[in-house]
């Protein structure tokens, strides 16, 4: 499913057993307070490379920049997803978030 205003779900019951596909800060923006029992973060690792994936038949290239100007720009990114993430939980959910020895201590920092 797309990102686009016009094709999300109209009611929570709709939301239901969705795959959003889009920037997750984007979507994220469109979805209802306190709606949320999971979050999973797998942001980019802060790894200063071009990534450049092929699926099995190498017909389809997939790739993203994980370049960073500083770990301030990188700890800014987070920062703003984090605090999406924060409102979509509801009281009891949980927040997990995939990381590396790469930037573990600023998601730690901002996660603080």
């Amino acid at each position: 499913m797309e990102s686009s205003r016009k094709s999300l779900p109209k009611t929570p019951t709709d939301w239901l057993n969705q795959v959003l596909l889009g920037d997750c800060k984007q979507v994220m923006e469109t979805l209802p307070s306190s709606f949320v029992d999971l979050v999973y973060l797998d942001p980019p690792f802060l790894t200063q490379k071009k990534h450049k994936l092929t699926n099995r038949e190498r017909s389809k290239t997939f790739s993203f920049s994980d370049l960073w100007n500083s770990h301030s720009e990188y700890a800014e990114f987070l920062y703003e997803r984090i605090l999406l993430c924060k409102r979509l939980l509801k009281p009891t959910g949980s927040l997990y978030f995939h990381c590396d020895k790469n930037a573990i201590h600023i998601v730690r920092a901002v996660l603080d």
